[in-house]
């Protein structure tokens, strides 16, 4: 929501400047997100609002950043579908794995089944069972959490959702993206 644009018309309300050149917007994003400190408000007209389907152990290191307004599916309300995350390094032990996820599954289903309420019910679930929420974080806060979650350090499985919403965001204000990787991201 605003995209560019919104950057664009905080950034030149400061100063009631118009561009010059055309690539005076260009050059602007280039020099808020290179200068030290960062000139961070400008960034936060533009806002993001998306749809995210991860496991439980992703959301909570996502939430952690405490950034932008996060509505989550509740299990206390709805029944958990039994869908779960499964590492990708096939062993012996990703059977045992799966066998685990499932067995909690069975359990749980049959604890709703005897009455049981899903508020009760659903701390079987492991932190594997994937969930779903709605993430609305302005531009600002997006490149701070991305920033961090594409860092190596980083899960990689929190990693692979930085790098879709990283990608979501150059399509979206693809001058700013292209500054910020280039300039804070050294990419």
């Amino acid at each position: 929501m605003g995209g560019d644009a919104a950057v664009i018309r905080g950034a030149r309300i400061c100063y009631q400047s118009t561009p010059r050149t055309p690539d005076a917007d260009e050059r602007l994003i280039r020099r808020l997100l290179s200068s030290h400190p960062r000139h961070n408000t400008v960034f936060e007209h533009a806002v993001f609002r998306l749809g995210v389907k991860c496991p439980l152990f992703v959301a909570r290191q996502w939430m952690r950043h405490r950034i932008g307004t996060f509505n989550e599916k509740s299990l206390r309300y709805c029944a958990a579908a039994r869908e779960y995350y499964v590492p990708d390094d096939e062993s012996a032990d990703t059977d045992a794995y799966r066998a685990h996820q499932e067995a909690s599954f069975d359990l749980y289903e049959r604890l709703i089944a005897a009455g049981w309420k899903r508020e009760r019910a659903r701390g079987v679930l492991g932190l594997a069972t994937y969930t779903e929420f709605v993430w609305t974080v302005n531009a600002w806060s997006l490149m701070n959490w991305l920033e961090k979650r594409l860092d190596k350090g980083a899960q990689w499985e929190h990693r692979q959702y930085a790098e879709a919403v990283l990608a979501l965001y150059g399509e979206a204000m693809p001058i700013t993206a292209t500054a910020f990787a280039e300039e804070v991201l050294g990419r």
